[in-house]
């Protein structure tokens, strides 16, 4: 109202408009007898733009992300690597992938950049080095349950800043976690090699990459996802090194073979793929949501097990897909808020 005010006195203020022979007003100045930048007198004005692509498809790419996320997980199950050196190659090698992409456009990452994505760094790098490690010191379906938790603490943690959630979207929740537990523990056939100290990394895993997320959210409003994913993995690389390093005395090769090559470059081309998406689209979803429909590379991981592995789908993991498929759906449906007041919530965790 009070610009409206001020834009009507500051006219009232300009010298009177010239006219033409026939009595028309002639273009003025741009500017306001207040400073004030206008448009010209009679000049066109962009009509506003709508929502972005990515605006417009947060959800689907979201999607498409978990995907490639599955994709990476068997690949990373199968690498001839510990977890550690196959963590620290894949955030070294991406790294180097990503600078030499921004140095090309000319906007490698500076200092802001590494500052901005310092926290998510140290999340993602220690989230996969926990990641790794417990998918080769406990069984799968273990390690991916106890990663099914992380919607529920995530929506605990966005709802106490401020983030709203309905009942409903509280029991999709719910209802997505447990039915990814029936997809995990139906695939189960045996009990494999499953350890309490394997479980309690993937809970450290769960831990650390609610962090990476968190800051992920933060730091998309300040960069661009490739800007982020760069100066990330170089944090990521060197909270991975001298962990990586010291693991490797007495054990596995920290430099790794030909086949430890080719599963690192496959997991850099299908995993990071992922997560460039998945920071891509998160900037326009709530952090709950993101979180809840990524929840899907866990039913990918199962089909694919049954295609690749010979871990055949009964009707326990189908109704399983069938619930979380609903669950995601209430979300895309539901997601309340705007995705910049959420930002601004979060801000206060100091992440």
């Amino acid at each position: 109202m009070g610009s409206k005010i001020t834009t009507a006195a500051s006219l009232a203020n300009e010298p009177p408009r010239r006219t033409s022979d026939d009595g028309a007003r002639a273009p003025t100045s741009a500017t306001g007898g207040d400073g004030e930048v206008r448009p010209r007198y009679g000049a066109r004005v962009a009509p506003p733009t709508g929502p972005s692509f990515a605006a417009r498809h947060a959800g689907a790419i979201m999607l498409i992300g978990a995907l490639f996320w599955a994709g990476g997980g068997l690949i990373a199950r199968a690498a001839p690597l510990s977890g550690p050196t196959l963590a620290f190659w894949r955030c070294l090698l991406a790294a180097a992938t990503y600078q030499a992409i921004l140095a090309f456009r000319g906007r490698p990452p500076s200092w802001a950049h590494l500052r901005s994505g310092a926290l998510g760094g140290v999340g993602f790098g220690l989230s996969v080095v926990f990641l790794f490690v417990a998918l080769k010191t406990t069984t799968l379906v273990s390690a991916t349950v106890i990663g099914s938790i992380q919607p529920l603490l995530l929506a605990a943690i966005t709802h106490r800043y401020s983030q709203q959630l309905s009942r409903l979207l509280w029991i999709s929740s719910a209802a997505a976690v447990g039915g990814t537990v029936l997809v995990v523990v139906g695939s189960s056939t045996r009990s494999g090699d499953w350890s309490v100290t394997g479980d309690l990394i993937a809970l450290l895993a769960v831990g650390t990459n609610i962090v990476y997320v968190l800051s992920t959210k933060r730091a998309r409003s300040t960069m661009e996802p490739l800007e982020f994913q760069a100066a990330m993995l170089w944090v990521a690389t060197l909270t991975v090194l001298p962990i990586a390093a010291v693991l490797s005395i007495g054990g596995t090769p920290f430099v790794p073979t030909l086949d430890g090559w080719q599963a690192i470059v496959a997991l850099i081309a299908v995993g990071g793929t992922g997560h460039l998406l998945f920071t891509h689209a998160q900037g326009h979803l709530s952090v709950a949501a993101a979180s809840a429909i990524a929840m899907t590379e866990v039913l990918a991981v199962a089909i694919g097990a049954a295609v690749l592995f010979d871990q055949p789908v009964g009707p326990v993991q189908i109704l399983g897909m069938a619930v979380v498929g609903i669950a995601v759906g209430v979300w895309l449906a539901k997601d309340p808020g705007e995705p910049g007041e959420r930002a601004t919530a979060l801000e206060s965790t100091g992440t």
